[in-house]
């Protein structure tokens, strides 16, 4: 049988990945990766760490270059090639290849299997446009503004507050810059909840000017003028609310939509959103076509249902079967959690599975429990606090989703992804043996808890209130701590003291219980629902809540 052909569309993370992963396949096959930009293979999750200091080269990014493609995986890599037409009934793409003089030429190249693998477009708002404009995704984008950053620019102003814009922000501040980020949503990390969301604003505060609920309208050149009159640089960016930003450079981190015009002209299926559909083994509506990478939606190990999620990890994944099986394998897709960690400065942020509004949205009747634990034992030296949120169906106890700000983040949005993954319920979790050892984690894992506490309420032994909730109610509110000072505005009976004054209470106001990080106030609220009171509430996540909300 004649050697198969197999094109790869794409470079950066998704595309090499599958030629190198066809090539362990098939060791006859002619594999061809068509990449438009100079570089062909980079980390593009980890470019915002070369601007921090923290990848001293950017080669270091772009290891995986053409010679080592063509050396190592004998792919042949046509770069500065950009396809732009498919025939799916002919197998034949078309290719325009730049040449030295800056002239185009175009040529036809059949295929036996095709991996289309382009990736995501960043969302680029016209009310913003100059040389000093430009997102961070490419070695080219991280060229142009690390320059920037060494040259001398010191005023940074990042454009959306989801993970990519953090990630800048991140990487901007721990070089040196100063920065401002605005985000047209009023909560940074808009797919978190309330309490990360205000961790990471409280944090990134401190450091960064963060204005929200604001977008960028118009932008003016040093004089005055509009930026094309000037020099094409943006040097002050006029926001909705009137206010003006002065700046060196503006980074965009305003969205991204998954590349796939190339599909959508050839005829094959993409979902609403214009993502391309794939089955298990990463095939498209296109017989010979597989498609992967940040231009695909996956299955929800929640709902079953395709979503789209441009992350790293579920790309590289995507990528692997997409390759093997144009290498006429049959390898299968599992199910995807939409795991995901963002580290902005000194705090780790992650989350796994559904969100609160997507629980609600999709499950119906939820519930959520959060807990402030220490990530391993706090007698041992170094331990942190981290804070978790576990989203459960009352219907079930399903696991639906997890969220966590503070140390030991990674290992617990890893467990958890497993959970649902799993489909787990909340009793389980709270059973589920996971690593112990001091200096790492607690004998009953932060994890454990959370379930724990969900367990609890679910069995009808407690309830828990958001510091949300208790601020928009009418509360009588119970500060049972006994190491701190009283929360101002609550009636203050420390829990070594409650079981000998409960007469001091009443027994009919709808009492909300507090404590430093909600376990007392958990034991509170058994010892009152033990003694007539029936209308009791832990505060979730204690008195640490409530200051972060206010």
């Amino acid at each position: 049988m004649a050697a198969r052909t197999i094109v790869v569309v794409g470079g950066a993370l998704a595309g090499p990945t599958a030629a190198a992963r066809a090539r362990e396949l098939d060791d006859h096959a002619r594999i061809v990766l068509v990449e438009r930009n100079v570089r062909v293979s980079y980390a593009v999750g980890a470019l915002a760490y070369h601007l921090s200091g923290e990848v001293a080269a950017i080669d270091a990014l772009d290891r995986e270059d053409r010679g080592f493609f063509e050396a190592f995986y004998r792919v042949e890599v046509q770069k500065e090639t950009e396809a732009i037409a498919l025939d799916p009934a002919a197998r034949t793409v078309t290719l325009r290849r730049r040449g030295p003089s800056g002239s185009f030429k175009d040529e036809s190249l059949a295929w036996d299997a095709l991996i289309y693998a382009p990736g995501a477009e960043t969302i680029r708002p016209p009310e913003v446009a100059g040389d000093n404009v430009r997102p961070l995704r490419t070695v080219g984008d991280l060229e142009a503004i690390s320059a920037a950053l060494h040259g001398g620019a010191r005023r940074f102003l990042v454009l959306g507050g989801g993970s990519f814009g953090l990630e800048a922000a991140d990487g901007l501040l721990r070089g040196g810059a100063e920065v401002t980020l605005v985000e047209r949503g009023h909560t940074l990390l808009p797919r978190f909840g309330d309490h990360v969301s205000a961790a990471v604003l409280r944090a990134l505060s401190a450091k960064a000017d963060v204005r929200l609920g604001v977008t960028a309208v118009s932008s003016e050149a040093r004089d005055g003028r509009a930026t094309e009159a000037r020099d094409g640089r943006v040097h002050r960016v006029i926001l909705s609310d009137g206010t003006t930003v002065d700046t060196d450079w503006v980074v965009l981190a305003t969205g991204v939509k998954p590349r796939t015009s190339l599909l959508a002209a050839a005829g094959v299926r993409l979902h609403e959103g214009g993502s391309a559909a794939i089955d298990d083994r990463a095939r498209t509506s296109a017989p010979g076509i597989f498609a992967c990478g940040s231009c695909v939606a996956v299955e929800s190990a929640l709902t079953g249902q395709p979503v789209w999620w441009p992350q790293a990890a579920i790309a590289d994944k995507t990528a692997q079967v997409a390759g093997a099986n144009a290498a006429g394998a049959d390898e299968r897709l599992f199910p995807f959690t939409g795991s995901m960690l963002v580290r902005v400065l000194d705090l780790a942020v992650g989350r796994t599975g559904a969100s609160w509004e997507e629980a609600r949205a999709t499950f119906g009747d939820v519930a959520r429990t959060l807990v402030h634990a220490r990530s391993n034992d706090p007698f041992f030296p170094g331990a942190a606090p981290i804070a978790l949120e576990l989203i459960w169906s009352r219907a079930d106890g399903r696991v639906l989703g997890v969220e966590a700000v503070g140390a030991g983040v990674d290992k617990r949005i890893d467990a958890a992804a497993a959970a649902i993954a799993a489909r787990m319920t909340i009793e389980q979790l709270a059973r589920l043996d996971l690593g112990y050892s001091p200096p790492y984690a607690a004998a009953r894992d932060p994890l454990n808890v959370v379930a724990t506490a969900a367990s609890a309420e679910r069995a009808g032994l407690g309830r828990s209130i958001t510091a949300r909730e208790v601020r928009a109610g009418t509360y009588v509110l119970l500060d049972v701590g006994t190491e701190r000072a009283p929360l101002p505005g609550a009636r203050h009976i420390p829990i070594t003291e409650l079981r000998d004054r409960l007469g001091e209470l009443d027994r009919d106001a709808s009492i909300v219980v507090c404590s430093g990080s909600g376990r007392h106030g958990w034991l509170a609220v058994r010892i009152l629902a033990q003694h007539g009171f029936s209308d009791v509430h832990n505060l979730a996540g204690g008195v640490s809540s409530l200051e972060l909300t206010s």
